[in-house]
């Protein structure tokens, strides 16, 4: 996942309803990742999209634990990105990227705590998305599981400090990044990989304005983004790569 060209083109959108995700999708784009952030009629998604060479992506939204399961075993796709939206009024629902044609392996795998998430980690397995949610009161990990060679780390309830500092101690770089509130503070979770070497940055709780500024001061584009909503509005986490 970390070595990778720039996409030829890419564009970033949110406040996207369900309904208009095929919209936005657009000829000769693949969608690399959705995110679903708010809740009921409030209720949207952010996504990040390429164009770029290999098979065609699809996408299934609002599934439940079971109907994932039916629609990756009756598609054969493979799942490469994933989102929850969870609420206490009823169980969570998943909504994941999928893309067709061959490639390496991947699994979907959801209701998970944090020593699950481990338990599928290792030097011929590594994390390729992660999103984080509470049900029952319990904190929860949905993860995609893509077979390949090279240590991914899994960071979780780190501060910002603390992130920085654990990439510099395992001289690895971020790929996948999601905030959460707990106890009134800001949580994040994180994977990492070997480090790709200079020419990556992060962020976590800006806004959408913010987004496009950081990604233009650092000509760079997003491997990564999150959303969340919180009383200020729209909040994005994002990680990103310079193209040149």
């Amino acid at each position: 996942m970390a070595a990778r060209k720039p996409p030829e083109a890419w564009f970033w959108s949110h406040d996207i309803r369900g309904d208009q995700i095929k919209h936005v999708v657009t000829p000769g784009m693949h969608l690399m990742r959705l995110s679903s952030y708010g809740g009921g009629e409030r209720r949207r998604f952010a996504a990040l999209v390429y164009k770029e060479p290999g098979s065609d992506r699809s996408y299934a939204i609002d599934l439940d634990a079971a109907a994932l399961a039916a629609q990756l075993g009756e598609t054969g796709a493979r799942p490469v990105a994933i989102t929850v939206d969870s609420t206490e009024a009823g169980p969570p629902r998943f909504s994941v990227v999928l893309q067709h044609g061959p490639g390496p392996l991947c699994s979907a795998h959801v209701d998970l705590d944090e020593a699950g998430v481990r338990a599928l980690i290792d030097d011929q397995h590594g994390i390729a998305d992660v999103a984080t949610y509470v049900a029952g009161g319990v904190r929860k990990y949905a993860v995609i599981v893509e077979e390949r060679t090279g240590p991914s780390w899994f960071l979780t309830g780190v501060t910002a400090h603390q992130l920085d500092a654990r990439l510099l101690e395992l001289d690895a770089s971020l790929v996948r990044l999601r905030a959460y509130s707990e106890d009134g503070k800001q949580a994040l979770v994180a994977v990492a990989e070997r480090s790709r070497g200079g020419g990556w940055a992060w962020y976590t709780d800006l806004d959408g304005d913010a987004v496009a500024r950081s990604l233009e001061n650092n000509s760079a584009y997003p491997i990564d983004l999150d959303a969340t909503r919180d009383p200020r509005g729209t909040r994005f986490t994002v990680v990103m790569v310079r193209d040149r």
